[in-house]
């Protein structure tokens, strides 16, 4: 990669603003973090004739997390004219957004989260009793649980196993479709004879027959989630159901995964996670540093804004990037290395250095339920198992709308006691 600086202002440049679209679109983890590697706090990022702005500094971000709602919005790629999911808790903004995330907030408390602990660990048996002994991809397997822990847990209802499969691909067939969509110059209408827009339609039309069969049984199973729903419209309460099946297995399958890989490539720090609640702990917050789900946030600026000491016009477009803040060495000695021990008995990482379930107003609302989920099934899964990699080589990432491991997870599993 040719690196150079542009000497008129203050812009990075790769090969130059058409190739640097090229080469982001291509890779653009190599790029973000290649970006990087300044001092500056807000850096300038060329892409074809837009100018984006890469926010490192933790103070920079503090601004950008915490004045989501006066100063700026999601994007860009966040469509809110979506209509699935346009008026999810995802997507939407204020005052719609206030209003529907105050009326969720209890049912994903800290204190109700752990409430589910039971029927959460329970779901998450009966899917490893389903696991194989030997080798084999665990990704597909880990997909399979956590979309059965969220039906089970969040919405206290069940599915058959070939609803739940369906409504898993239809889930894939989506976030694929956001992925291109949101880095797609041409945005056709959703209605417009586009061939991506026919993908799009399917898996709408599966998950929302899911969503109304999840919330059929809200009589028999009374789920404080869906109950919360009761008041909206059809499609805003789809969307709702919608948004949440997506966010809460898609993101916690690939932290799972990334959390077994990097535990069978270190067989001491898996020996004592298996241990130490602690350090399963640690090894959880380790995986999520290195491998964050959500690799790239996004935002609009509503007003104009200073960040870095750059004036920012509004409607300018911002980037925030766990994967990069995570691997800065002046916040994280040796960054790329999978050292759980960096949260044993050590100080707090610095405020908006760590950030995996994002931060400020629009943190994720379902963090508790996810770390809980994942500390119960990898907690879970050692007790059965000794988790041994089958490639040598690094688990390479592929950033799509998450961080999915590309290949898989190939690991041999050997019985605890073998």
């Amino acid at each position: 990669m040719q690196e150079q600086w542009d000497t008129i202002g203050r812009t990075k440049r790769l090969h130059g603003p058409w190739k640097n679209m090229l080469a982001f679109h291509r890779d653009p983890l190599r790029v973000l973090s290649w970006l990087a590697r300044t001092e500056s706090p807000v850096i300038p990022i060329t892409i074809a004739r837009w100018t984006l702005y890469l926010i490192t500094g933790p103070d920079e971000l503090a601004q950008v997390f915490t004045h989501h709602v006066r100063m700026l919005e999601k994007g860009p790629g966040m469509d809110r004219e979506n209509p699935l999911i346009g008026r999810g808790l995802l997507l939407s903004e204020t005052p719609w957004w206030e209003t529907s995330r105050r009326d969720v907030k209890g049912a994903l408390a800290p204190g109700q989260v752990r409430l589910k602990a039971d029927r959460m660990a329970d779901t998450i048996d009966q899917a490893l009793d389903r696991w194989p002994t030997g080798s084999f991809d665990v990704f597909p397997q880990l997909v399979w649980l956590t979309a059965a822990v969220v039906v089970s847990s969040l919405f206290e209802a069940s599915l058959d196993p070939e609803t739940l499969s369906v409504m898993i691909e239809a889930s894939g067939h989506l976030m694929e479709f956001f992925y291109h969509r949101t880095r797609s110059f041409v945005r056709p209408p959703y209605r417009a004879p586009w061939p991506l827009n026919s993908q799009f339609h399917g898996a709408s039309k599966v998950l929302s027959r899911v969503a109304d069969q999840l919330y059929a049984q809200k009589e028999r199973a009374p789920s404080a989630f869906l109950q919360s729903l009761a008041n909206l419209s059809e499609s805003d309460r789809r969307a709702q159901i919608i948004t949440f099946l997506i966010a809460g297995h898609e993101t916690t399958a690939n932290a799972l995964g990334w959390t077994l890989d990097q535990l069978a490539r270190n067989p001491e720090a898996q020996a004592l996670a298996r241990q130490n609640p602690e350090w399963l702990e640690a090894c959880i917050s380790e995986a999520l540093r290195l491998y964050p789900p959500i690799w790239l946030m996004s935002r609009k600026s509503l007003t104009s804004m200073q960040l870095g000491g750059i004036d920012l016009p509004a409607g300018t477009s911002i980037l925030m990037s766990p994967w990069v803040s995570h691997r800065l060495p002046q916040y994280f000695i040796n960054p790329e290395t999978f050292s759980p021990d960096r949260w044993i008995n050590q100080p707090a990482p610095s405020p908006y250095t760590y950030f995996p379930f994002g931060a400020g107003q629009r943190s994720c609302i379902g963090e508790s339920f996810a770390r809980q989920e994942l500390r119960l099934t990898v907690q879970r899964i050692l007790a059965r198992w000794t988790l041994i990699p089958l490639n040598p080589k690094p688990t390479e990432p592929l950033p799509r709308m998450s961080l999915r491991p590309r290949g898989g997870i190939l690991l041999q599993l050997v019985p605890s006691g073998a």
